[in-house]
């Protein structure tokens, strides 16, 4: 369900069970956005439900904070347009040419193109892969762009970051509020890991191994503390404060 947490802004919790991440709304006085477009049409539908049951309508704009399937599977199923960071849609256009089915799966796991958990979840989220649309964006910027929906902003920046190269943030300055995508994790694709996708208890020990990139997380720090926000949110984890984030990080 979606809660309002400022006055413009509403989230959906993420949901572990297939890599789910939070969804965040934007409620402006003419039009609405929304943040991270779910990881599968079924997603989508899901996320048209519980709006409609929050008494929201539906977006009239779609953003999207990197290319990972989890934030991004769902694009084709939304009729609006959808902004994205032009290395994001590089990266959506390199998996539109792909081979969706288990056996090219498997094969970009051993590769190292994919990661193992990001393909058990694909698998478990879609079941047939062959249902698998990747769709590019709409809107495609460089560094910044701000986009004003009536009384509320959203301003997309791209940021150094320690997970993907391609990371963007969404800053909304009149609820002093920041949406990260995934911007302050790790980097699952950097180094070789792996974990039992049947003991779903391996994988946080797993992830703890993977080290982060010290430099990344240091521009990273520097970068988020310019932003004027007290609460903020994450891809995969709850609602933090300004504090909470900075020291996690630090």
């Amino acid at each position: 369900m979606f809660k309002k947490v400022t006055e413009h802004v509403y989230i959906k919790d993420f949901d572990p069970s297939t890599d789910k991440p939070n969804i965040g709304y934007i409620k402006g006085e003419k039009y609405s956005l929304l943040f991270e477009a779910g990881n599968s049409p079924a997603h989508a539908d899901e996320i048209r439900r519980e709006l409609a049951q929050a008494g929201l309508k539906e977006p009239d704009l779609l953003a999207v904070s990197h290319w990972h399937w989890d934030h991004t599977f769902a694009m084709c199923a939304w009729q609006v347009p959808v902004i994205a960071g032009r290395a994001t849609n590089e990266e959506l256009i390199k998996q539109m040419n792909m081979e969706w089915t288990d056996e090219a799966l498997a094969r970009r796991v051993e590769d190292g193109t994919e990661i193992l958990f990001c393909a058990a979840m694909l698998k478990k989220e879609y079941g047939d892969l062959g249902r698998v649309q990747v769709v590019p964006a709409d809107i495609v910027f460089d560094d910044a762009l701000r986009v004003d929906l009536g009384g509320v902003s959203c301003c997309f920046h791209t940021i150094v970051n320690p997970h993907s190269a391609d990371s963007v943030v969404c800053y909304v300055p009149e609820d002093r509020f920041l949406f990260l995508g995934d911007s302050d994790s790790k980097d699952l694709y950097g180094k070789p890991w792996t974990y039992d996708p049947e003991h779903p208890e391996c994988l946080v020990p797993a992830m703890d191994t993977i080290p982060f990139d010290e430099d990344k997380l240091s521009a990273y720090i520097s970068a988020v503390k310019a932003y004027d926000f007290d609460l903020c949110i994450d891809g995969h984890i709850p609602l933090m404060t300004r504090s909470v984030l900075l020291n996690s990080l630090q």
